[in-house]
């Protein structure tokens, strides 16, 4: 007797990576969160990632200590989320192909709608994806004193990228 195969449908990670760059002239600010929880829908392209936002880390202590106190306020806010699809993406093939990303980015309980591309591949058994958009603090309410207004860019550049395992059903 032989039974059909199916194809994996579900990846998922523990170890994705996101980093931020919210760098000036005046400062280097960047920071790396390598504990980002990730899936991903073979059969229809979703995109989900939590992550804890004290899991960012930073160059300077000093910076990682005013990004959770003063401006995310991570003790009232522990979670940032990402909800979203591949538009078009094609089950039956994985190329390094590039694909429409939309979903909506939740920092500090406000929702914002995301629009960008996303890269997807297979290595080995595993998926890889990886993306990049801008996030405003503004638009999460993040409030930069005036006197370090100078320091913080207006646009942060937010990179992506996760190795995505098949799940065990």
């Amino acid at each position: 007797m032989v039974l059909p195969v199916q194809a994996q449908a579900t990846y998922t990670t523990r170890t994705g990576e996101i980093r931020f760059n919210a760098s000036t002239p005046l400062e280097d600010i960047n920071a790396v969160n390598a504990e980002v929880n990730g899936i991903f829908k073979k059969d229809n392209g979703d995109i989900g990632a939590v992550l804890l936002i004290r899991d960012f880390r930073f160059r300077k202590k000093l910076m990682e200590e005013h990004f959770n106190e003063n401006y995310i306020e991570s003790g009232k806010f522990p979670k940032a989320t990402f909800r979203g699809k591949l538009a078009g993406f094609r089950n039956d093939s994985i190329l390094r192909e590039k694909y429409p990303l939309h979903g909506v980015l939740t920092i500090r309980e406000i929702e914002r709608e995301i629009s960008t591309v996303a890269a997807i591949w297979q290595r080995g058994e595993n998926l890889v994806l990886e993306t990049e958009f801008t996030a405003r603090p503004e638009d999460f309410d993040i409030r930069v004193p005036r006197l370090l207004f100078k320091k913080i860019a207006q646009e942060v550049k937010v990179s992506v990228s996760m190795e995505l395992q098949p799940s065990e059903k």
